[in-house]
């Protein structure tokens, strides 16, 4: 039952993507707080198996994605946030601690769900005149991306 340490990165994100649908932030304390739990799952988890690398390969794999996250937010200037960098690393360190496959896996679906949903948020809201109009939450996207690549590991 692997996947049952991935929960707390998880859960984390399930938060983060419904306070960022709803006020377009991604609040700090809860991405340190989720990120600090999913280590402590990890190191858990590398304990139990006897094989710590998954926690040294959980955290190269989340700073590598995060690195590669902030660069294309530096290329496409108003693309994503701090907050979608940020909000990367709960559930990195989810999918990064079952490895390299996970982790490919999880970029492929978080670039077709996420052409899906601007495709999908900016036809559903575009009515929407709030301060908010016109930039799409991209966090859910990360969550239900690492969702499809741990649900599509554990199949294959």
């Amino acid at each position: 039952m692997p996947y049952l340490f991935t929960l707390p990165g998880l859960l984390c994100e399930l938060a983060l993507s419904i306070e960022d649908m709803h006020t377009r932030r991604v609040p700090l304390p809860w991405v340190a707080s989720g990120a600090l739990l999913q280590l402590v799952a990890v190191f858990a988890y590398g304990v139990m198996t006897n094989d710590l690398f998954t926690l040294l390969q959980a955290l190269l794999f989340t700073g590598l994605c995060c690195l590669i996250q902030c660069a294309l937010a530096l290329i496409v200037p108003r693309s994503l946030g701090f907050g979608d960098v940020t909000a990367l690393i709960p559930a990195g360190l989810a999918v990064g601690m079952f490895g390299l496959s996970p982790i490919v896996m999880w970029w492929l679906a978080m670039g077709v769900c996420g052409l899906l949903w601007i495709g999908c948020w900016v036809r559903l809201n575009a009515h929407d005149t709030s301060v908010h109009a016109g930039k799409v939450p991209y966090v859910p996207v990360i969550f239900v991306s690492a969702v499809i690549a741990l649900a599509l590991n554990w199949i294959f």
